[in-house]
């Protein structure tokens, strides 16, 4: 029997540029202090076989820092907000898709933005080809938040209308066991490595 796929599937850390905004294609840096909590979360983990990551440089500048193999997944970015990019709640006009959005994204789409289904299709696809792809046994996504959510809801089995009630922190740590011919198992979900690794 082969040996089980561990994912670690970790959230960026916090991100230069404007707090609590709409930040899907925005291609902002990590922060100083987002830059320290991914390295906090990796020294937690330790050396893995294969590090995954969203082309956007919030993920892909840290994961590019890593000694480990790099592989660059395009459909790992974040849902495009359209003209809702880089906009606070009070910025965005129409209040009631806002609404809609945080009730049920299932049907979603910000004005010239990226629908909520597209979106889904295309993670989803990226995450079982990465998934019966390759022979890695610990394997680290770093992603956002969206992204990991959407990974959550398939795993678990949840409608979208749950899609806000997981929190994923700013380099939360979220690890996913997938053994041979059963389904991946969630271990834990938005983990603060600076506890976790304590002692």
């Amino acid at each position: 029997m082969s040996k089980p796929i561990m994912i670690d599937l970790i959230r960026h850390g916090e991100v230069a540029g404007r707090k609590h905004v709409a930040r899907g294609r925005t291609d902002n840096p990590l922060s100083d202090e987002g830059w320290k909590q991914l390295c906090t979360v990796k020294a937690c983990i330790g050396r893995v076989d294969q590090i995954v990551t969203s082309p956007l440089k919030r993920c892909r500048l840290f994961a590019e820092s890593c000694d480990e193999p790099v592989l660059i997944i395009e459909d790992m970015q974040e849902i495009d907000f359209g003209d809702w990019e880089d906009k606070s709640a009070d910025e965005v006009d129409d209040k009631k898709l806002l609404e809609h959005f945080f009730d049920d994204p299932c049907d979603f789409q910000a004005p010239n933005g990226e629908s909520f289904d597209v979106f889904t299709k295309r993670v989803l696809a990226a995450w079982e080809t990465w998934l019966a792809s390759g022979a890695e046994e610990h394997r680290i996504l770093l992603a956002h938040g969206c992204v990991i959510r959407v990974i959550l809801l398939e795993l678990l089995g949840m409608p979208s209308k749950n899609f806000w009630n997981i929190v994923i922190d700013p380099a939360g740590w979220t690890r996913v066991s997938c053994l041979q011919g059963e389904k991946p198992r969630v271990l834990f979900v938005n983990r603060d490595a600076g506890e976790s690794c304590k002692g």
